[in-house]
């Protein structure tokens, strides 16, 4: 399955939670149903970093319309330095341990002012 692109913008210091919505075979319309998977995200400096700059609380949010919900919380953003990321999404089925990579992009964390 392919996965669908999603560029992110991330504030230093704030929260960030977004929806995301799992694809079946990277249609855009056909959800994947999600009932018995787990999720989780991740978001590094680069690819090849083997060092994980912040990992993502994930839930699925509601597994028949394949809602899947991130979240960084401010205490994670705090600690990251502005510049490009790169994140994703993997969904594990329980059933068969079929991992899918469901989304992916680019992940700008941004300086804010106040904290």
């Amino acid at each position: 399955m392919a996965s669908r692109t999603q560029n992110i913008t991330v504030d230093v210091g704030a929260d960030y939670v977004a929806n995301v919505v799992a694809y079946a075979n990277g249609s855009t319309t056909t959800v994947l149903n999600l009932t018995n998977h787990t999720a989780n995200a991740a978001i590094k400096r680069g690819y090849y970093h083997s060092n994980t700059s912040a990992t993502f609380n994930v839930w699925i949010q509601d597994a028949s319309a394949g809602i899947i919900n991130i979240h960084l919380n401010a205490a994670n953003t705090n600690t990251m330095t502005p510049g490009n990321y790169v994140y994703d999404v993997i969904v594990l089925n329980s059933s068969t341990s079929h991992r899918t990579r469901v989304i992916e992009g680019i992940a700008t964390v941004t300086a804010g002012v106040a904290k």
